[in-house]
């Protein structure tokens, strides 16, 4: 019983986050093979080194307006320093809903999952184990005093000395 309830706990936001992935990915790959091209100039650019992972910004116009975007991908940052264009596609009802060509189509975040249910396996492998063989629980003892506290002939003076 307990084993189910940590289970589901541990498991809903696993499986939050991998829905949100597989979300990020389909809107990615629809953009990329429905969306209209442009070109855009590259922003800002931040490589793996300096800061959590490879990342940039672009700008580009679509019908008199200025949309901003951003992606990553360590090997398309590496390729395209700030000032330089580059291949995006855009999708023409929501200019916003841009991605650029040849980033990743999964967030890097997406592995997050993974790596956390890869860990608890073990641990889940430890308590089916102990739920199949019947490992035995840890049991209260009772503790009884010695026979010579438990006479009714000696004291309370006797049993506690004065420190």
């Amino acid at each position: 019983m307990a084993l189910g309830v940590l289970a589901s706990i541990l498991a809903f936001p696993l499986i939050s986050i991998g829905y949100m992935a597989w979300v990020e990915h389909q809107r990615r790959v629809e953009v990329l093979s429905a969306g209209l091209s442009s070109s855009a100039i590259v922003t800002q650019s931040s490589d793996g080194w300096s800061s959590r992972g490879c990342s940039f910004t672009y700008r580009f116009r679509f019908g008199g307006r200025l949309y901003e975007g951003g992606e990553g991908g360590c090997s398309l940052v590496e390729g395209h320093p700030v000032g330089s264009t580059l291949s995006i596609r855009f999708d023409p009802n929501d200019p916003e809903n841009s991605v650029a060509v040849g980033a990743d189509l999964w967030p890097g975040w997406a592995i997050v999952p993974v790596l956390i249910a890869v860990s608890l396996l073990p641990l889940g492998g430890v308590f089916a184990y102990a739920l199949i063989t019947g490992a035995p629980r840890s049991r209260r003892r009772k503790v009884s005093l010695p026979k010579y506290y438990a006479r009714s002939e000696v004291s309370a003076r006797d049993r506690f000395p004065p420190i």
